[in-house]
């Protein structure tokens, strides 16, 4: 393999912004420059992991290990800051710290809600037990909080209402989703106690007026209650009864009231406050989209005032630098760097959980989530320049950008249309499928080197077809094994825009053994050469090439319209047993020789298979279904294998059926043909005058009406000749004799009665024995040794040696 060069250095500049339940003079300093490192070489698929700042969900996955590692953690040790650790053990996080474990000081009470529920972003993407835990843990301190001396923490915010209301959704969790709800409800009754006069309104009425005396007229307003409405509203959900949506709704409405209103006092999103400045004097301008955000986050969350969404969804947009980050004021100034890793956060959360997803808002996450990744610290937090990193914004950035890789996830997954495992011989395709999202930037070119072993037919650079529109597409066989395709688009072009087959590998299996087809590294770029991360998924399927062992002892059985087939099989190198039938016909393939048979000239057996795929190309012979391994009976009830329609009741398709059944393996590869195979009649014998299913009266009496006549008599009937039968049971088959006699009254006399729609026949002796014995006074008598089921006997006999003449019988 080549080796290329390349260097990746992003310097970012970013400002923090106050978290929502602090009040301070204004943003903090000029975190300073970042520099992400340098890639010597073309990256491996295994080496796409954190560091990589479009590798999104590496990123969040380490950001979230982060603020696992500062909690201080109940269940010990979950944080992995050592068994004899000194926090508080409080299940809380720090509010500011240099250090990455917690420290000793308390948690302070606002943070576990909002850092919480962050986390819970990238626990859904992950599934991560560790991360689990960390919910459960805070979880657990907030449902038991009571303010009490072992819970001194006074948890009474918006985000731990929807901490809880999320967290009873889990499935596993240690209570009942009504306990969270409950305490839910508590901390909202807090609240309402606490902020305001007791009503929904003049909690909101509250904030707003506490942030405006205290000279924040701006967006820290609306982001504020945001939170608050969409806790409220989540309350509605669970307690419909209640009145909390119309809170909600209310408290929406007062935020509509105060941001929409020209010259307004309060948050003027598109006034007063809608600006910038350098040297951030003008309160006015602070946390800017942080409030736009929370006026998305309340009409989103309440149903209403979704036509102004559009409007609110543009001022967020034109907050957004170049480079990804979202500005604390309006504008993306460029003679203003007010870069804001929480701004970035919780816009971009906006745009992911709030917004109608279009194109642009996808894009716009994406880029937010990709300069959250570029500016991210080794330790997976963000840290500023002084050394002092903040839990509140890491989780926050985790969020962002869990959610932005929801929205720009992108891969490429090789796959194949040969079954696994394949049959030797078997031709198919290895294709590999690019699948995008609403945020993924437009794939303009791709480079893949592709690691092609196990028991194929030499792959050529021929075998490779490019499907999706490329202006340039190559392919070089590096003759060890691998192949490195090239392809991409030219001049002014977005890029592919859509899910899209990329190219495809013809390939032939030529023996037994394992075929792996492995991505081992790749490049994709985007209309401004900027990499695009994409999951690589190579594929690998066994190639089968021996065939299971014949099934034995197939047997055949008639029933009424249906016949009954069983074998023996002991179930090795098999996942299906097929069935075929093959019809005892006259001169033409599929028309029955019934009633005649072997007098019918022209009569003809279907020749055996010597497999399925014999037997599946004769005509002689009819699919006629499959059971699964395991089983090994199968009632075939005709030409529809799934029984809707049997074998036609008006008598048309009676015959003598062959049956061949074949063991099928996973490959597909089939058994060779049993050693002898089995054939039945689909009806009861006798069953001639209203074809019902069973022998009775009217069928006695159509064969009194032709008994003792031969073929050429006007009353012959030839549907009454079905005896004698090859093993001479009523189950048997007919060997036709042209005359209607004792050996036809037999067969009717066995199934009289007995037979029917369900019945399958009376058991009888496959032999009977009889044998002369002499009586006391001389006489010879004839006995019935072993008759089990007989009905009738016709005997025709030599007297034994000695006797001189026939007495009475």
């Amino acid at each position: 393999m080549k080796t290329r060069h390349s260097l990746l250095i992003v310097v970012v500049l970013g400002i923090w912004s106050l978290g929502a339940v602090a009040m301070a003079a204004g943003p903090v300093a000029n975190p300073g420059e970042i520099e992400k490192g340098i890639h010597p070489e073309v990256p491996s698929v295994a080496d796409k992991a954190f560091g990589d700042p479009t590798d999104l969900k590496a990123a969040a996955i380490a950001a979230a290990d982060y603020i696992r590692r500062m909690q201080a953690d109940l269940t010990e040790d979950n944080a992995g800051n050592g068994a004899s650790d000194s926090d508080p053990q409080d299940a809380g996080w720090d509010w500011v710290t240099t250090a990455f474990e917690h420290s000793a000081n308390a948690s302070p009470s606002n943070l576990y809600g909002v850092i919480a529920n962050s986390l819970f972003d990238v626990y859904e993407l992950t599934g991560d037990p560790a991360l689990r835990t960390v919910l459960d843990d805070a979880a657990a301190f907030t449902l038991a909080n009571d303010e009490s001396a072992a819970y001194p923490v006074g948890l009474h915010y918006a985000g731990d209402i929807i901490f809880l209301m999320r967290y009873a959704e889990l499935t596993g969790t240690p209570n009942a989703a009504l306990d969270y709800h409950t305490k839910a409800e508590d901390i909202w009754a807090w609240r309402l106690a606490n902020t305001g006069t007791g009503t929904a309104m003049s909690v909101a009425e509250g904030i707003r007026d506490g942030r405006y005396n205290a000279g924040y007229a701006n967006g820290i307003i609306a982001w504020d209650i945001g939170a608050y409405v969409e806790a409220v509203a989540l309350l509605g959900v669970a307690f419909p009864a209640a009145s909390y949506t119309a809170d909600a709704v209310a408290m929406a409405d007062l935020l509509y009231t105060d941001s929409f209103t020209l010259n307004t006092v309060y948050f003027d999103f598109d006034g007063r406050c809608k600006g910038n400045d350098l040297d951030f004097l003008n309160k006015d301008y602070w946390w800017y989209s942080l409030g736009v955000q929370g006026l998305i986050q309340a009409f989103a969350s309440t149903g209403t005032h979704l036509g102004d969404l559009p409007l609110l969804e543009a001022r967020l947009l034109e907050c957004q630098y170049d480079d990804g980050a979202f500005s604390d004021s309006w504008g993306a100034n460029a003679g203003v760097n007010d870069r804001s890793w929480q701004a970035t956060a919780y816009v971009t959360s906006a745009m992911v959980r709030h917004l109608p997803q279009t194109a642009a808002s996808g894009a716009a996450a994406y880029g937010a989530g990709v300069w959250l990744s570029a500016t991210q610290d080794a330790s997976g937090g963000f840290v500023y320049s002084n050394g002092n990193h903040y839990p509140e914004v890491g989780a926050e950035s985790a969020s962002a950008m869990a959610l932005a890789y929801n929205v720009s996830e992108a891969s490429v997954a090789a796959s194949t249309t040969l079954v696994d495992p394949a049959q030797c011989g078997a031709a198919g395709e290895v294709s590999f499928q690019y699948t995008r999202s609403l945020g993924t930037p437009g794939l303009f070119g791709y480079e893949m080197v592709l690691d092609i072993s196990g028991p194929l037919d030499p792959i050529l650079i021929a075998d490779f077809v490019p499907v999706a529109a490329m202006d340039f597409f190559r392919v070089d066989d590096n003759l060890d094994g691998t192949f490195t395709v090239n392809a991409t688009r030219f001049g002014a072009d977005p890029g592919l825009l859509t899910d899209a087959e990329l190219f495809f590998i013809n390939v032939t299996t030529a023996a037994e053994g394992t075929v792996a087809v492995d991505v081992l590294s790749y490049r994709m770029r985007d209309q401004l050469n900027v990499p695009i991360f994409v999951d690589m998924l190579g594929v690998g399927f066994e190639v089968d090439c021996t065939n299971p062992l014949p099934v034995d002892n197939i047997t055949a059985a008639p029933r009424h319209h249906k016949v009954d087939v069983t074998w023996t099989h002991d179930g090795s190198d098999t996942i299906t047993y097929e069935i075929y039938r093959g019809l005892w016909y006259d001169t033409t393939v599929g028309v029955s020789a019934y009633p005649e048979y072997d007098d019918l000239a022209g009569n003809t057996l279907p020749t055996r298979p010597s497999n399925r795929d014999v037997a599946a190309a004769s005509s002689e012979w009819e699919y006629a279904g499959a059971v699964p391994v395991g089983t090994t009976s199968f009632v075939d009830l005709g030409t529809d294998i799934f029984g809707l329609n049997p074998f036609a009741p008006n008598g048309d398709d009676r015959g003598v059926y062959y049956y061949e059944v074949f063991a099928v393996d996973a490959a597909l590869n089939t058994s060779a043909a049993a050693p002898a195979n089995d054939r039945a009649t689909n009806y009861w014998l006798g069953d001639v005058s209203a074809i019902d299913g069973y022998v009775g009266v009217d069928d006695i009496t159509a064969l009194g009406t032709a008994f003792a006549t031969v073929d050429g008599d006007g009353a012959y009937n030839n549907n009454a000749d079905v005896g004698p039968t090859d093993n001479w049971s009523a189950k048997g088959i007919p060997i036709t004799d042209s005359l209607i006699d004792f050996e036809d009254l037999m067969i009717f006399a066995l199934n009289f009665s007995v037979v029917g729609p369900a019945k399958t026949g009376v058991e009888i002796s496959d032999v009977f024995e009889l044998a002369w014995q002499q009586r006391e006074d001389g006489r010879w008598a004839l006995h019935l040794l072993n008759g089990k089921g007989l009905q009738g006997v016709h005997v025709r006999a030599d007297l034994p040696v000695g006797a001189i003449e026939a007495g009475e019988l």
